[in-house]
């Protein structure tokens, strides 16, 4: 049996979908702060309707910017291709686990949590 754990996550930025995804959001970039940073950690491209990428377009669109919101910055494949956000809005994903280096392995995407703040998002399992 497979050990499923639960994030909340602040979305950052998206990364343009690819084949019958071309015109929708192909995967979001998420974070979660460690102290006054917000860290790196990883990219959900699964979980998700077309109808849920539509609407997280519309979402994210206002909240559009240039920089990243990310400290250290994200990986270099990551951030050639995101187009940033302000870290304003907050979901919840499944996974399996942590890597070494901080990331999600297997994330899922679960849904908006309209009832949490952005700074109120840290790692939950430090496993």
């Amino acid at each position: 049996m497979k050990n499923v754990r639960h994030q909340k996550v602040v979305i950052a930025g998206w990364i343009p979908g690819a084949g019958r995804r071309a015109d929708l959001i192909g995967s979001l970039a998420l974070g979660v702060y460690d102290g006054a940073h917000l860290r790196y950690a990883g990219n959900v491209g699964t979980g998700f309707t077309e109808a849920d990428l539509r609407d997280m377009a519309a979402r994210l669109a206002p909240l559009a910017r240039e920089e990243a919101p990310f400290d250290p910055p994200a990986p270099r494949e990551v951030a050639r291709r995101a187009h940033w956000v302000r870290p304003a809005l907050v979901g919840e994903v499944a996974f399996g686990e942590w890597t070494p280096d901080g990331v999600l392995r297997h994330p899922s995407w679960r849904g908006l949590r309209p009832d949490k703040q952005p700074r109120e998002v840290h790692r939950e399992d430090p496993g």
